[in-house]
């Protein structure tokens, strides 16, 4: 009797043809997982970049500054730390609000100072740090960076990087000149730019860079009696610490008021001469005719 049945060669094609069609079904798997995985990472970390963005991007636009002539003690502050993905730049200025400290902070609704910048956590990983303090009502010997413990509200964070725009640039213009260094520490930035760089996705690629531009609208405030150098085009850098002057055609108040009292000064000198000479002249003449 014929028994029916499979050859070895026919059982060694079926067990390769089952080990290409598994192969190819883990290797597709796996891609998948591995894309999910760097979107929800992606995802995640985009999620805590935007998050610290847009709080810096509140606290800046919600800058405070009282008047032309309040000095340093509200002015913007920067201390550069490198560039790129190693950056770790440290940025400091006056605002209002609950951007940065949360709406607990007890001062947040009056003048406050907040400095940012990324620094270790109690886990030893980077993140963004936030101190803040008020600006009145301090002890003399008052030290924020020892007074002051840090607030870390994100991590994933690599790099830092802060630019403020040049004073001689417009927002409106094409090209804007972004500075590596603030010297104006009495005085606010018109915009700035600030770049975060996150963890990268995976080992070996680069970080992932977000940026964005921030207007101040404050800031305009704190430039009143800037004067430039008119005579290369650059700027001093240099403030009025007296009332503002208008120089418009020699018109300005005192000056004015000075031109017209030395006018009518010289006038009423013109008018007391010729009055006298002509009270001379005609009681001279009297006298002459009615002498014997």
């Amino acid at each position: 009797m014929k028994r029916g049945g499979f050859t070895l060669l026919e059982v060694l094609l079926a067990v390769a043809i089952l080990v290409v069609v598994t192969a190819v079904t883990y290797l597709a798997f796996s891609t998948v997982a591995i894309a999910w995985n760097k979107g929800m990472k992606l995802s995640d970390g985009i999620h805590h970049a935007d998050f610290v963005l847009d709080q810096l991007c509140m606290g800046l636009r919600s800058a405070y500054y009282p008047d032309a002539k309040s000095g340093e003690e509200y002015g913007f502050r920067l201390e550069d730390d490198g560039d790129g993905e190693g950056a770790a730049d440290k940025i400091s200025w006056v605002k209002l609000g609950y951007a940065l400290v949360g709406r607990d902070c007890r001062f947040a609704g009056t003048p406050h100072r907040v400095e940012f910048t990324l620094d270790e956590n109690e886990d030893g990983r980077i993140a963004a740090s936030v101190r803040a303090w008020r600006i009145l009502g301090q002890v003399d010997d008052f030290d924020p960076e020892e007074d002051v413990e840090p607030e870390f509200i994100a991590t994933g964070m690599t790099g830092f990087n802060c630019r403020p725009m040049d004073p001689e640039s417009r927002v409106e213009d094409q090209e804007i000149d972004w500075l590596d260094e603030w010297e104006d520490t009495n005085r606010v930035p018109k915009a700035v730019e600030i770049t975060l760089y996150m963890e990268p996705l995976a080992e070996g690629e680069p970080p992932i860079e977000i940026r964005r531009m921030v207007t101040i609208p404050v800031a305009e405030l704190s430039w009143r009696g800037w004067i430039p150098d008119e005579e290369d085009g650059t700027n001093t850098n240099q403030r009025s610490d007296g009332p503002d002057v208008d120089t418009r055609g020699g018109d300005s108040g005192e000056g004015a008021a000075g031109d017209r009292g030395a006018d009518e000064g010289a006038a009423g000198a013109n008018a007391d001469a010729k009055t006298g000479a002509n009270a001379d002249v005609k009681s001279g003449g009297e006298s002459d005719a009615t002498s014997p």
